[in-house]
């Protein structure tokens, strides 16, 4: 039996997000975060064959969430929701970690590998949010370079501008 695959896009605070999921079992597959260009959140998914959604109760908590951080709310991670699989459990690891870092909060790449029993490997935590398929749920946005300096940022001024409002926002709530 195949899996049919659904989309979600929402309005938050900071322009229109997108969710990615599959249904039976419900999974989160991705998180598009705000951009410049919204035609760009919602062609991949139908490139790829993703039907759009608008009811299913779960997406809908999902983009909820997502909406209220954009908001200025502190979130949990839905983890149980997650679709993990297709990360090695070092990289689980990196990710569990970095959900770990408070809200309002950063960490450098070297701290987070650290943390994450991962002594010296910053390039692999970097590597590794670069890869992050749940941006804000999994908050790579927190973490920044050992200098103090922003770091990267899935590409992109626009995206370098959006980490920085993201941190902003943040601050303005602790």
């Amino acid at each position: 039996m195949h899996t049919i695959s659904y989309y979600r896009v929402f309005e938050t605070a900071f322009g229109l997000a997108a969710i990615a999921f599959k249904d039976k079992p419900f999974a989160l597959i991705e998180v598009k975060l705000p951009c410049d260009r919204p035609d760009t959140l919602w062609h991949p998914f139908e490139d790829h064959g993703y039907r759009p959604d608008t009811v299913h109760s779960l997406a809908t908590a999902i983009a909820d969430t997502l909406v209220g951080y954009f908001d200025g709310r502190t979130i949990d991670t839905p983890w149980n929701l997650m679709d993990l699989s297709r990360f090695t459990p070092s990289q689980q690891a990196i990710y569990r970690q970095v959900a770990a870092i408070p809200y309002g909060h950063t960490a450098s790449y070297g701290q987070v590998a650290a943390m994450a029993g991962f002594p010296r490997a910053a390039r692999f935590v970097g590597t590794t949010m670069a890869k992050n398929a749940y941006p804000v749920l999994i908050p790579c946005h927190r973490v920044i370079k050992s200098d103090g300096s922003i770091g990267g940022f899935g590409g992109g001024s626009h995206a370098i501008d959006l980490k920085r409002r993201m941190l902003a926002l943040e601050r303005r709530f602790v």
